[in-house]
C-alpha cells in the first residue's frame, strides 16, 4: 500500500466517480482505475462499487476512507514540522469540542489562533462526545476538550479548568426553589431535561457519578434532547429543569428568561481538561494550540468572562 494510493482512493470517494477524479488529479482513468485495482489486492477487499450514478464505497471502503484520512493527515503534520523554521510554527490542527464547549470557547480561540499563529491551518469542529473520541483514536483530529472519565487509553488528559453546574429553570416554573441556593438532593429531585447517556464524557455522565458518589438516586429525566439549545427552550417553556453548566445558560440568565440556582455543597463540577493523543508524534504546531488553550481559559476566567469557571491550567508561554 502506498500513499499515492491512498491519495487517489480519497479523491475518488470525495469526487463520487471515476471521471472526475482522473480530472481533478490529471492523471488517465484506466491508470487511476489501477491503482485502486493494486490497493484492493493489497487490502484483499472490495473498496468500491461502479454503478450510473457514479462510485459507491463498499462497508471495507468506509472503514479505509477513515484511517486514510488520518494517515495522510499526519503526513501533512509530518512535513510542516520537518519544514518549519525554529521561529515559525506552521502545519495544520484539527480540534474537535463538544457543543457544551463550543458555546464557550470556539469563538475565543477562532479569534486567538489567527490573531497568534497565522501559520497555523486551525480548523474548529463541533462534535458529539462520542464522536470525538472515536475521531481522536482513528487520527483524525488533534486535540479535543472533555471531561476525564479514566478509561480512555493512549491519551493525555490535562487539567484546564474546573466549572460549577447550576440549577435552571424557568421564571414561572411550578415547584420553584424558594432560595437561591438548592441542595444535591433538592435540584436532581425535580422533573429533568437532560442530554442522554448514550455518549460518555458529557454533562449527564459528570451529573450522574456525582450523585453515584453521593449515595443518591439516578436523575428524575422526563425527557432527553442532545441539543444545549432545544433543552434550554424546553425549560424555558416550563416543561422541566436542568442542570449544566452557568457558562452554557449565560444569555438566557442575564436576560431573566431563565433562573439559575447555585447547588450547595460544590459537589456538582466538571473538569474539563485538553485532550491529546500519546500515539501520534508531538508537533510543534500541537504544542503551541495546546498553550492557545490553556492562556485562553486562564484569560477567560481572570476577566470573569467565562462565568462558574475556575482555571486549572499553568501559565503557558505564547510563541
Amino acid at each position: 500500500m502506498e500513499l499515492r494510493q491512498l491519495k487517489y482512493f480519497l479523491c475518488i470517494a470525495d469526487s463520487g466517480s471515476l471521471s472526475r477524479a482522473s480530472e481533478k488529479l490529471h492523471i488517465a482513468q484506466s491508470a487511476l482505475s489501477r491503482q485502486i485495482m493494486e490497493l484492493e489486492a493489497d487490502l484483499e477487499a472490495r473498496l468500491m462499487v461502479r454503478g450510473r450514478s457514479g462510485v459507491s464505497l463498499t462497508p471495507e471502503g468506509e472503514v479505509l476512507y477513515d484511517y486514510a484520512l488520518g494517515i495522510t493527515k499526519q503526513v501533512a503534520n509530518l512535513r510542516a514540522a520537518v519544514r518549519s523554521s525554529s521561529d515559525v510554527v506552521t502545519g495544520a490542527i484539527v480540534l474537535a469540542l463538544p457543543q457544551t464547549i463550543t458555546t464557550v470557547l470556539a469563538l475565543p480561540l477562532m479569534r486567538a489562533a489567527a490573531a497568534t499563529f497565522p501559520g497555523i491551518a486551525f480548523r474548529l469542529n463541533e462534535e458529539l462526545s462520542g464522536n470525538v473520541m472515536d475521531q481522536m483514536h482513528r487520527g483524525l483530529i488533534d486535540l479535543t476538550i472533555l471531561c476525564d472519565s479514566g478509561t480512555e487509553q493512549n491519551l493525555r488528559f490535562t487539567p484546564l479548568v474546573d466549572e460549577e453546574f447550576v440549577l435552571l429553570r424557568a421564571p414561572h416554573a411550578t415547584d420553584a426553589p424558594s432560595t437561591d441556593d438548592v441542595s444535591l438532593v433538592a435540584a436532581c429531585s425535580r422533573p429533568m431535561i437532560m442530554p442522554s447517556t448514550e455518549n460518555g464524557h458529557t454533562t449527564r455522565w459528570v451529573i450522574e457519578a456525582a450523585l453515584q458518589a453521593a449515595g443518591l438516586p439516578s436523575l428524575n429525566v422526563v425527557a432527553e434532547m442532545n441539543s444545549i439549545h432545544l433543552i434550554k427552550s424546553a425549560v424555558e417553556a416550563g416543561l422541566g429543569f436542568s442542570v449544566m453548566p452557568l457558562a452554557l445558560a449565560e444569555r438566557e440568565v442575564n436576560d431573566g428568561r431563565l433562573i439559575a440556582h447555585r447547588i450547595d455543597g460544590g459537589r456538582m463540577r466538571r473538569r474539563l481538561s485538553i485532550c491529546e493523543p500519546l500515539n501520534f508524534s508531538e508537533s510543534k504546531a500541537r504544542q503551541a494550540i495546546c498553550d492557545m488553550i490553556r492562556h485562553t481559559a486562564r484569560e477567560m476566567c481572570e476577566k470573569n468572562r467565562w462565568p462558574g469557571a475556575h482555571c486549572l491550567s499553568l501559565e503557558s508561554p505564547m510563541h
